[in-house]
């Protein structure tokens, strides 16, 4: 499943995404991007938005 994600950066944040592509982390923005979800997910709970849970169906509960 792809998602899109719109990221608004100001001009200091994409210099410093530049300068670390010139850098070799990454080969892109993109990639960079990535690259920081990717590592930073499991530090707010596995994908989760950060306090909450992950939204599951509702179950019947047997009374």
């Amino acid at each position: 499943m792809k998602h899109r994600l719109l990221v608004p950066l100001n001009r200091q944040q994409l210099e410093l995404m530049d300068r670390t592509i010139a850098n070799g982390v990454a080969p892109d923005r993109v990639a960079l991007l990535r690259m920081a979800l990717r590592e930073l997910g499991p530090l707010h709970g596995g994908g989760t938005a950060r306090g909450r849970q992950p939204v599951q169906a509702a179950a019947k509960e047997s009374a």
